[in-house]
């Protein structure tokens, strides 16, 4: 059967892992479309620009966070005046917990909100970390700020006569109102004028006044504007608007403009600095992006209060002290083990789950008839922009997120550019979903990622600059193996090389390894640190130590063989001025063979050093000390003559013999540069052919 072109997820069978690690498993998944299963072509990584977490008063900046509210006696009164009459039809509109939890005061942590927006990816939509990518999304404005997502548009005009004579009436009402001292429609003057009037358009006042002032701030700060009161109109007769929506294009805007802003000051100089303090305004109820946090890390929120019987989520962190917390970004950085995806599914006291949090998974077919929860879910699950006040647009991005919805996370597919007129975009937006089969997770389910979409991931880990930052659970890229066709787990929890021997490639009857097969040996790594500048060291994540020992050397080899390619240099130089440079060059190997009798190693005797390293650990370490002596003795060995090849397999049998004396302690990783590294290579084996055909001349 053909899939519907409306389909919002799909379902395939996929090896699936912890966003944290762990052992893979191949299971059936559930991904929220667009997804791809190749990274060929695929955008780069999100980045989000780093800047100082939780040092905003370092910056010359102002902020004024203008959609940020805080309680007003007078509107709680005003709030408790009309709920008894109007409750039933808040409710039917989808703004009853709006209006109840615009009572609550969330008071500001600058601190956090500052750590956070440091996290935020303007062309994504997201915050960045680590460990993944999350975002505040329309599940998050209608749980959390009682915003609907169903309904008509904010920007749709009233077209019903009665409508339209109520917006007449409140439009003279505000001209009167513009008419006192403060000569504007500010709201404190609106509340005196309506508040307990028990005028008949007093409910439409009321609603005009609590977008204006907690849902859609506008630049004119603390004032009444004319375009809210064709919401309010619709509100006050039970009719749904989808304010969101609306509430989420401002908030994205906000923390791009804030995030914008503080990037550019940390990038100014000094004296810039100094000479310039700069005003930012937000009108955003950016309140919800803090709660969105205190709500998913445990680790930086208050321990909050008890819910009440009736009230929103949001009274839970009512006047509550953001904990202190000595560095913020780093914090969240190191969240990933912690970090709650769904943290609406979890029990809490008086708190009625959505129906879509259900005890087990199910298939619903969308349609018209399917309750508003459900519809409300298959709406925060699709790809679109998003519109609000004054026409402006923000993409959203749930295919990016899909854990935050219980959906597993593959590699996030392309998304068209659309480039369309706001009525366009809320026609895509608002375009009913029928005929669709819609999977709903059960709320205990926690989601995964499949193995490529952690790896395509894992470059974010790596700070800019020469500090690394790898959290917990998220071990070097260069520690991955394949797990190879038929395989469901990857050998220590998908991390670590699969063997505790280094292979050795094909071997002679005598089961001897040479240097080329040494050589093919380290080519058969999995090297992928391709930019690395120098080779790297890490732990095996089963307790093994760092194999020190191999990677020195080959540092080794790589110093003798310069050493080796100078000697050359300067032998074909002299040999321009004589006939003789084979003879000299035989000459020089049978003294140095003669005084070096006890230490030289011929190249049989490298093969058999190779043996003995294959019969003891491979993970061996070895003193860092002890190597650089034996590669000092190469070099010093390659000064002294020109067979510098004796040298060179001087310095491998002198560190294996030192490896032998070690006590094997586990299973190493090798991490080498892997661009970098077979150019040396290939480099090596000319030098060797190049120093053999020497010797044997």
């Amino acid at each position: 059967m053909a899939e519907s072109p409306d389909a919002i997820l799909e379902e395939r069978r996929e090896l699936m892992v912890s966003p944290t690690g762990g052992n893979p498993t191949r299971r059936i998944a559930h991904f929220l479309k667009p997804s791809t299963t190749s990274i060929n072509g695929l955008p780069s990584r999100p980045i989000s620009s780093r800047i100082p977490g939780g040092e905003s008063q370092k910056w010359p900046l102002k902020v004024s966070f203008h959609g940020w509210k805080y309680q007003n006696s007078n509107w709680k009164l005003w709030v408790e005046a009309l709920h008894s009459a109007h409750h039933s039809t808040w409710k039917k509109a989808g703004i009853y917990e709006g209006i109840m939890g615009s009572v609550y005061e969330i008071r500001r942590v600058d601190d956090l909100v500052y750590g956070v927006t440091a996290k935020w990816c303007p062309e994504t939509n997201t915050f960045v970390f680590p460990w993944g990518e999350a975002t505040v999304t329309l599940e998050d404005v209608m749980i959390l700020g009682g915003f609907p997502v169903l309904g008509e548009s904010v920007s749709a005009p009233l077209e019903d006569k009665e409508m339209l004579e109520t917006e007449e009436k409140l439009i003279a009402e505000r001209l009167q109102v513009t008419r006192t001292k403060a000569q504007k429609a500010c709201q404190s003057g609106w509340m005196n004028r309506w508040m307990g009037t028990g005028n008949q358009i007093e409910h439409e006042a009321f609603l005009s006044m609590w977008v204006s002032r907690f849902v859609l701030p506008t630049k004119s700060n603390s004032t009444i504007e004319k375009h809210v009161f064709s919401i309010a109109i619709r509100l006050a007769r039970g009719i749904p608007v989808a304010l969101g929506p609306a509430v989420l294009v401002s908030i994205y805007r906000d923390l791009s403009l804030l995030k914008q802003t503080t990037v550019a000051l940390t990038k100014m100089g000094n004296n810039e600095k100094k000479d310039n303090v700069f005003a930012l305004s937000l009108l955003a109820p950016l309140r919800f992006v803090q709660v969105w946090v205190w709500e998913r890390f445990p680790a930086l929120r208050p321990q909050p209060k008890p819910k009440e019987l009736g009230e929103p989520r949001l009274a839970r962190w009512h006047k509550m002290k953001g904990r202190r917390v000595e560095n913020v970004g780093l914090a969240l950085d190191l969240a990933g083990d912690s970090f709650e995806w769904r943290p609406y599914a979890r029990a809490v006291g008086n708190w009625d789950f959505p129906k879509f949090y259900g005890e087990r998974e199910e298939w619903v077919l969308v349609g018209s008839g399917l309750d508003q929860e459900l519809q409300a879910f298959a709406r925060f699950l699709r790809v679109c922009k998003l519109v609000g006040v004054d026409d402006s647009m923000e993409w959203y991005f749930p295919h990016r997120v899909g854990m935050q919805f219980g959906m597993d996370q593959d590699l996030p597919g392309y998304v068209h550019p659309c480039n369309g007129t706001p009525e366009v975009a809320w026609n895509n937006y608002s375009k009913p979903i029928n005929g669709v089969k819609l999977y709903i997770p059960s709320r205990f389910f926690e989601a995964d990622v499949t193995t490529r979409y952690l790896e395509w991931w894992n470059p974010l880990l790596k700070k800019e600059g020469d500090d690394a930052l790898v959290p917990p659970g998220f071990p070097a890229k260069h520690n991955w193996v394949d797990a190879g066709e038929g395989n469901d787990a990857l050998d220590h929890s998908g991390f670590c090389a699969k063997h505790s021997r280094m292979d050795a490639g094909d071997s002679s009857d005598e089961d001897r390894m040479t240097v080329g097969a040494m050589l093919k040996s380290i080519r058969n790594l999995k090297c992928v640190g391709k930019n690395s500048a120098t080779p790297s060291l890490s732990t095996s994540k089963t307790g093994g130590v760092r194999n020190e020992s191999l990677i020195n050397c080959v540092n080794n080899i790589f110093q003798g063989v310069a050493a080796s390619e100078k000697t050359i240099e300067n032998a074909n130089e002299s040999s321009e001025r004589t006939t003789a440079m084979a003879g000299g060059l035989g000459r020089a190997r049978e003294d140095a063979n003669r005084n070096n009798s006890e230490s030289a190693a011929m190249v049989g005797g490298a093969e058999e050093a190779m043996e003995k390293e294959n019969e003891s650990n491979v993970g061996s370490p070895v003193m860092v000390g002890e190597s650089e002596k034996a590669m000092e003795d190469a070099i010093r060995s390659s000064e002294k003559n020109a067979a510098t090849m004796s040298g060179l397999e001087k310095a491998i049998e002198d560190a294996n013999k030192i490896k032998e004396k070690r006590v094997m302690s586990g299973i190493g990783t090798i991490e080498i540069p892997g661009l970098d590294l077979e150019a040396r290579i290939c480099k090596l084996e000319r030098v060797v052919a190049g120093l053999k055909a020497a010797r044997f001349h």
